[in-house]
C-alpha cells in the first residue's frame, strides 16, 4: 500500500513540475509579442502624477488629464474638487478642451454640494457672492464658445 502511494505522490510531483515549466515557457513567448512601453500598470500610474502634471500643464495632453481627472475623483473629496477645477481650467482656458469645461463647473458645485444632477434645477444661491460670480463668469464663457445656451443658464437659481 505504501508503494503505490509512493508512486502515485512521485508520479504527481514531477507531472506537474513539466506543466509549470511549460507555463513558464508561453508566458515567456507571450511577452515578446507585447510592447512593453504600452503597458500601464498601476504603480506608473500613482507615481507618475508630476509628469501627468507636465503633460497637461505644458501640451494639453488629453489622455494625461483624463488619468489626473479619474485618480483625483478617486482621491478625497475637498482636495480632489479644487485638483480637478484647477487642471479643468488650464484645459478649457488654455488647449479649448470642451469636457473641461463642464468637469470644471461640476467640480465647482462638488466643492459646495449643490446638485448638479438636473442642470435647470442647479441652485446656486447659497454660495458666496466671489465663488457664484466666478461660476457665473465661467457659464457665460461656456455660452460664447456654444457649449451650452444662455437659456440654460438662465434657468439656474441665483
Amino acid at each position: 500500500m505504501t508503494k503505490i502511494l509512493s508512486l502515485v505522490f512521485l508520479f504527481c510531483l514531477f507531472s506537474c513540475k513539466e506543466k509549470t515549466e511549460e507555463l513558464k515557457v508561453l508566458k515567456e513567448q507571450n511577452l515578446e509579442e507585447i510592447d512593453q512601453e504600452d503597458v500601464r500598470t498601476i504603480s506608473t500610474r500613482v507615481t507618475d502624477y508630476d509628469t501627468l502634471i507636465n503633460r497637461v500643464k505644458k501640451k494639453g495632453d488629453v489622455e494625461a488629464y483624463d488619468e489626473l481627472f479619474y485618480s483625483f475623483k478617486d482621491c478625497c473629496f475637498r482636495e480632489s474638487t479644487d485638483s480637478v477645477m484647477l487642471y479643468a481650467k488650464i484645459m478649457a482656458e488654455k488647449f479649448n478642451y470642451e469636457r473641461a469645461y463642464f468637469d470644471y463647473y461640476q467640480a465647482m458645485l462638488e466643492k459646495y454640494n449643490i446638485d448638479n444632477s438636473n442642470f435647470p434645477q442647479i441652485d446656486i444661491s447659497k454660495m458666496n457672492k466671489k465663488e457664484k460670480l466666478k461660476l457665473e463668469n465661467w457659464f457665460k464663457m461656456m455660452v460664447q464658445k456654444k457649449l451650452i445656451t444662455q437659456r440654460r443658464v438662465d434657468s439656474i437659481k441665483r
